[in-house]
């Protein structure tokens, strides 16, 4: 439990043994500068400078839900609120050591994401929470998000702090309430798994991860309803719509962002497309950027009052697109028009996307400024909910945890996969360390399950155009070195398998061979619940992950790097001795007689 100690003015952190974890000062940052909290003889209450707060502590099963209230300060513009840990004192280990790892999720798209060891030199930022893995001599603690919220979270660490928090950057117009969820355990994926409990009450009733194709992987914005038509023959073909539920159109279908109507490669309407796709035998689902609105569509360029201002009265824009201030009742109506016409018309899966940080740092001029990024974000997607029903399913594509949650049916875990081995490291490093997600908050969507290569596809093209670069460690990854082989895209699909999550295909069918559709055939049916990354605060990217069919034992071995290494697992960890490669049906022993060649990998059935 957290209390207060006006002695010294901090919130005091004991687990439920009552062992001291943490000893935090609570700042505010304002407009005037930093504000640190004092605390009087009345529990629950503090002063920071000109900010009154208001706080409380509750159990949430094996942690503890913190409850900040900030009361508005006049004029002043309230910055950022939140708690400051010194470590290597009370449970906290040094942070300024490789022996100590944080997980972080980047605030950011190629910021520090998974799980990164610490040292002197390292400053991380986080969203949604940030851990630190358990040492010799200290317990796994964590500080995260304590669930839906008007602003969006803030994680920091550096200069021997942990901060935890949100970043607000408005005035306030009425109390703000921030909720966080703080604890410890002995061990960290328990700790995970419990933080997770404690969300999931505010999340959506669980259901079935979606499969089905999507088209973008393959043919990005330059698919047309004649490519739909031959994917769906394909996978009729193939035997597979019993296991492929939807057919996903995604980018490229509209006439522009903001612009939300079929284009000239989709000529018919919503009701005509979608009965089309329903007749082969799937559900209709389709891709939006809900948000967004390109400055030469009709909106962007004769409404310009719906949308976001900049600091100067003029829209804001990210690129070439502004953003729909969805506090604005006309603003909803246009967005219940869109999708209740989409659902009338038969589709049930809405890809909701680009809700992304660049995006959500633009929203600063708004009409209703009792709402924060987070607050404003989540007024859209309730009226998105309302119209396509309760039956239809939504999936976050990049949208943040404190609008998304109790919204969104699944959301993606990591940035988009392409058949290139960087995409493939870097995206299982992203899944692994987001697992615990699923069932609880949501089904965890990993991307697309993609298998063209040389050896799998008879397509001279496999990708759209690029520019080939090398692969370089520590530099972005996008792109760049070779297509993967189909023996390294065996090892995302394996991951894909092992997440338990969606399952969507999006290689184009009809120019796999025989060996690209046996590879992907294999993925079903999927587990009912994800694999656990036992080596996840050892390896940078996991190596043993063992999961259940239900009847046996799963297990996922891999070797993510360019050198030749045992099969050996780290000695603080179990896992089954031996088991039968699904991709191979090779029998493999686990152990450090038994070799493995650079970038390869086992998925095992053991037992």
């Amino acid at each position: 439990m957290i209390r207060s100690d006006s002695t010294d003015n901090r919130l005091v952190a004991q687990s439920r043994e009552g062992k001291s974890l943490w000893r935090a000062r609570l700042v505010v940052e304002d407009d005037e500068g930093r504000h640190e909290a004092a605390f009087g003889s009345e529990e629950g209450t503090a002063l920071a400078g000109p900010w009154r707060i208001v706080w409380s502590c509750t159990a949430a099963d094996s942690l503890d839900r913190l409850a900040i209230e900030v009361h508005p300060a006049g004029e002043r513009r309230l910055g950022r609120v939140y708690l400051e840990v010194r470590g290597g004192e009370q449970a906290v280990p040094p942070l300024d050591t490789l022996h100590t790892k944080a997980l972080v999720y980047g605030a950011k798209a190629f910021e520090p994401d998974g799980v990164v060891p610490l040292g002197p030199e390292v400053s991380l930022r986080s969203r949604v929470l940030l851990g630190l893995g358990k040492t010799p001599r200290t317990p796994a603690l964590l500080w995260g998000l304590g669930g839906p919220a008007e602003d969006l979270s803030w994680f920091s660490l550096g200069e021997g702090l942990v901060r935890a928090g949100f970043a607000v950057d408005r005035r306030l117009a009425a109390p703000l309430a921030l909720p966080l969820l703080v604890g410890s355990a002995a061990e960290t994926l328990d700790l995970l798994d419990a933080y997770g409990k404690a969300l999931s009450a505010q999340a959506r009733p669980a259901s079935p991860p979606p499969t089905g194709w999507n088209s973008w992987d393959y043919y990005a914005g330059a698919v047309s309803m004649n490519d739909v038509r031959r994917e769906m023959a394909a996978l009729v073909q193939a035997g597979m719509t019993q296991q492929v539920r939807h057919v996903v159109l995604d980018m490229g279908w509209e006439q522009s962002w903001g612009e939300w109507t079929p284009n000239r490669r989709f000529p018919g309407t919503f009701h005509e497309i979608a009965d089309e796709i329903t007749a082969a035998g799937f559900v209709p689902g389709i891709w939006l950027a809900p948000l967004q609105c390109h400055r030469f569509s009709p909106l962007g360029r004769h409404r310009q009052d719906l949308l976001v201002k900049a600091a100067d009265g003029s829209p804001a824009l990210v690129g070439e697109h502004a953003m729909l201030d969805f506090t604005q009742e006309d603003v909803l109506l246009i967005l219940q028009h869109w999708f209740s016409e989409m659902r009338e018309a038969g589709f049930r899966l809405f890809k909701l996307d680009y809700l992304y940080a660049d995006y959500l740092e633009a929203l600063t001029g708004y009409a209703d400024p009792r709402h924060g990024r987070a607050g404003l974000i989540r007024r859209g997607l309730e009226r998105i909910r309302a119209a396509v029903g309760e039956e239809s399913h939504i999936v976050n594509c990049g949208g943040p945890m404190e609008a998304m949650l109790g919204i969104a049916d699944s959301a993606r875990a990591t940035m988009d996969i392409h058949t290139f081995w960087g995409h493939i490291t870097y995206n299982a490093r992203q899944l692994a360390s987001r697992l615990w997600q699923h069932g609880q908050l949501w089904s965890v969507d990993p991307d697309f399950a993609v298998v063209r290569s040389a050896q799998t596809s008879r397509d001279p093209y496999l990708n759209p155009a690029y520019r080939p670069r090398p692969l370089q460690p520590g530099a972005n990854h996008w792109f760049a070195g070779a297509e993967a082989s189909q023996a390294e895209l065996q090892l995302w699909l394996s991951v894909v398998y092992l997440s338990a999550g969606s399952i969507f295909l999006s290689d184009s069918m009809p120019r796999l061979n025989p060996a690209g559709l046996a590879a992907l055939a294999k993925l079903f049916p999927p587990l009912p619940a994800p694999a656990r990354p036992l080596d996840l605060f050892i390896n940078p990217i996991p190596r043993f992950w063992l999961g259940s069919d239900g009847r046996r034992k799963i297990l996922g071995v891999f070797h993510w790097s360019d050198e030749t290494v045992d099969a050996a697992p780290p000695r603080t960890i179990e896992v089954p001795s031996k088991g039968t490669d699904i991709w191979t049906g090779r029998s493999v022993t686990i152990g450090p007689d038994t070799r493995m060649k650079p970038r390869s990998g086992w998925l095992l059935r053991c037992g």
